[in-house]
């Protein structure tokens, strides 16, 4: 792993591509930016359709700790689509607000206004970001799947408590935190609000789909995301962990319209079986909630003991490895119906 302590923070590979990198010790005039009398600009992230994002510090906490400085500054000029592109950057703010604090998702520090100049800081996560830690050769195993899976799905859990719908989730937008391992879902730009006492924006007739093609499901793309457009995206995402390969690299089943993704990996039927469910087209034969996959994965484990138990009672029943029997829990004995 990339040590980035003493490093930039590894950047999208789509951002390097454009050349949007820029070393901070050779940017005399990004070094002297101060905005707000607080934030120190230490370097150029990355430039995308809404705004700029840079590495900054805030020079009033001790320690000077980075933190990440978004700009709004749309590469489109029409009035109307600048109009909507503000109202998301600022929903963007309000979202992280309302969900606060959460191990998985970058804190809202601030938000303000420059001028006509709008401006919002988040913590920043240092780490890697999945599609270069793919691209660097590192595909996951299924047990990493499984890990990085149910730290997502808790997390969508908790966005889909609030009534929220990420609409952007993918490889580029997770970063794999240096410090404790965790995953961190980012941009929270293209988040959509479904609570029943939030009224629709003054832009709303103008609003189009949003999402990335491959990753995000067809009724997000028609403009119709719901709960489980977010679970598609989180199990293509998975995909594409345990095969390196972005979803329109796969061939298409010519009658079911399915990717066929699966057919060189060694995968357990479980495991198989939950994400060919995620990602299916048809929107009536996916999950419907995260909840449901994190029972059906909880369901594989016990299924799995299960395997591992009866295996076990055969082979002691044949006399062979006595001494290696070791102790399950209550539900096992209760789901072999066995005292």
């Amino acid at each position: 792993m990339t040590d980035t302590a003493t490093k930039q923070p590894v950047i999208p590979t789509n951002l390097a591509r454009h050349e949007l990198v820029l070393q901070a010790e050779s940017d005399s005039k990004a070094q002297s930016e101060l905005l707000l009398k607080r934030y120190s600009i230490q370097s150029l992230l990355g430039r995308g359709g809404f705004g700029v994002t840079f590495l900054a510090r805030n020079t009033h906490l001790p320690e000077q700790p980075l933190c990440v400085v978004k700009k709004f500054a749309p590469i489109f000029t029409d009035p109307k689509l600048v109009a909507i592109a503000r109202d998301q950057f600022g929903l963007e703010s309000l979202m992280l607000s309302r969900l606060g604090s959460h191990a998985h998702i970058p804190t809202l520090l601030d938000y303000f206004q420059i001028g006509t100049d709008c401006y919002l800081v988040e913590e920043y996560i240092p780490g890697t970001v999945l599609s270069q830690l793919v691209s660097n050769q590192h595909q996951f195993t299924e047990a990493e799947v499984e890990n990085f899976l149910t730290q997502m799905l808790k997390l969508l859990e908790y966005i889909h408590s609030h009534h929220l719908i990420h609409r952007d989730i993918k490889p580029q937008n997770i970063i794999l935190c240096q410090t404790d391992r965790r995953f961190v879902l980012v941009d929270f730009g293209a988040v959509k609000d479904l609570s029943p006492i939030t009224s629709p924006t003054k832009n709303a007739e103008y609003s189009t789909a949003v999402g990335t093609p491959g990753f995000a499901p067809p009724e997000q793309l028609a403009n119709y995301p719901v709960y489980a457009s977010d679970i598609y995206a989180l199990g293509m995402t998975c995909i594409y962990l345990l095969t390196g390969k972005q979803p329109s690299e796969f061939a298409t089943n010519p009658y079911t319209c399915e990717l066929m993704w699966a057919e060189d990996l060694n995968l357990s039927a479980g495991l198989l079986e939950i994400l060919n469910k995620m990602t299916q087209m048809p929107l009536v034969d996916r999950y419907q909630s995260a909840t449901q996959v994190l029972t059906a994965l909880d369901n594989r484990s016990i299924r799995a003991k299960l395997r591992t138990y009866l295996d076990q009672k055969h082979a002691i029943a044949k006399g062979e490895n006595s001494s290696s029997r070791i102790y399950y829990p209550a539900v096992v004995h209760w789901a072999l119906g066995i005292e």
